[in-house]
């Protein structure tokens, strides 16, 4: 079960980076979309509040977002809505070019993981928040 959740994180963390990298290129859609995957995988490892950043930053700058129709990731995740949207985002993003897109841009991951405590403190660092910001719910 660990080896399974450290590799569902090693793919969340390339959607994060990718999704950091369109944001600072300007570039919301993108952050958006590479978002949506990365609220999904996060879901799905067990990582909610992860999950639940991920939507709330989509929906700061695009609140008619599909994705607000659902109170939680995991209840969009039940719905072929949901489903037909993240699909169609995954076929744009597979996960071999979102890795070779993030090889292009230089970032280099080898021991990046190692140096945080948990799976979900990685995850908040990539999104720029700490863990004490989401337990706290000031995000």
């Amino acid at each position: 079960m660990e080896r399974m959740m450290s590799e569902s994180v090693d793919i969340l963390a390339v959607y994060l980076h990718l999704a950091s990298a369109s944001r600072r290129r300007r570039r919301i859609h993108v952050h958006d979309r590479l978002l949506v995957v990365a609220a999904s995988i996060a879901a799905m490892a067990h990582l909610p509040r992860i999950a639940a950043y991920c939507k709330r930053t989509i929906l700061e700058h695009n609140p008619r977002h599909l994705i607000r129709r659902w109170d939680t990731v995991e209840e969009a995740l039940e719905d072929p809505d949901f489903l037909h949207l993240l699909r169609s985002i995954q076929r744009r993003y597979p996960l071999e070019k979102a890795e070779s897109l993030l090889d292009s841009l230089g970032i280099d991951r080898a021991c990046e993981r190692n140096t945080y405590y948990s799976d979900e403190e990685y995850a908040a660092a990539l999104l720029g928040t700490t863990l004490k910001e989401l337990e706290d719910g000031t995000w």
